[in-house]
């Protein structure tokens, strides 16, 4: 069972020994990943599956019965190429997925960038990982680096082929970091994560970020957020 860190706060007094004030800070650690199909079009769709993917974290000094924390989550998509128009099915899962239309051309990815010796290595692209959505709960520091840890295992484990691509939206949302959205140069709005999960602009299409999973560029940025798993963070209700 997990539960959402803003409901987990409100219940916090019934999860804790007694003599737990309702204004403590509570210490939550060994962060992990849970996944959830959504099957929107499994019945329509062969060449696409939506997930999401949670980020859940214990509460360390909680009774053994609390439940799991959900702090936040990774929306996406995979898209097997070869099968149906990617326009197409992107468009069935609204506007967020369709904009990254522009990356593709019919079944295929776009010409320039299919095989593209400086992007792909050369390699065929038969699989590609779309992310829509990346958050993290506001009261958890982005210094926790939770965010891109988690995209960075979404990736490894949802991508396992040397024939892949992730795909991301280049620019932070303002739920995500709100404070970029304040200023009026465009390349600060870049989102700060994507760096850290391996990720680079992808040529001649400046509103993307991606990497291919011919290079070894995301498996070295899985491995530097590997800490990750060993904080803890401190929540105050």
């Amino acid at each position: 069972m997990a539960i959402d860190i803003g409901r987990f706060l409100m219940e916090r007094l019934q999860h804790f020994p007694p003599g737990a004030g309702p204004t403590d800070s509570i210490e939550f650690g060994a962060p992990r990943v849970h996944y959830e199909s959504q099957d929107t079009w499994t019945s329509t769709v062969s060449s696409c599956l939506d997930w999401r993917a949670e980020i859940r974290m214990t509460a360390l000094d909680a009774h053994g019965q609390a439940p799991d924390v959900v702090v936040g989550f990774v929306d996406f998509l995979v898209l097997q190429l070869g099968r149906q128009p990617v326009a197409e099915v992107l468009a069935l899962y609204g506007d967020r997925a369709a904009r990254f239309s522009e990356l593709f051309d019919d079944v295929w990815l776009a010409p320039d960038l299919d095989e593209s010796d400086d992007f792909t290595a050369g390699m065929p692209i038969g699989a590609v990982l779309v992310v829509l959505d990346a958050q993290v709960d506001a009261r958890v520091s982005p210094e926790c680096r939770l965010r891109p840890w988690a995209v960075a295992e979404v990736i490894d484990t949802m991508l396992p082929t040397t024939a892949g691509l992730v795909v991301m939206n280049a620019f932070a949302s303002p739920r995500t970091y709100p404070e970029q959205h304040r200023r009026l140069v465009s390349a600060d709005r870049i989102d700060p994560d994507w760096p850290l999960v391996g990720c680079t602009s992808i040529p001649g299409h400046p509103d993307f970020f991606g990497q291919a999973t011919a290079y070894t560029y995301l498996d070295d940025a899985r491995t530097k957020l590997g800490d990750v798993r060993d904080q803890t963070i401190d929540v105050v209700p």
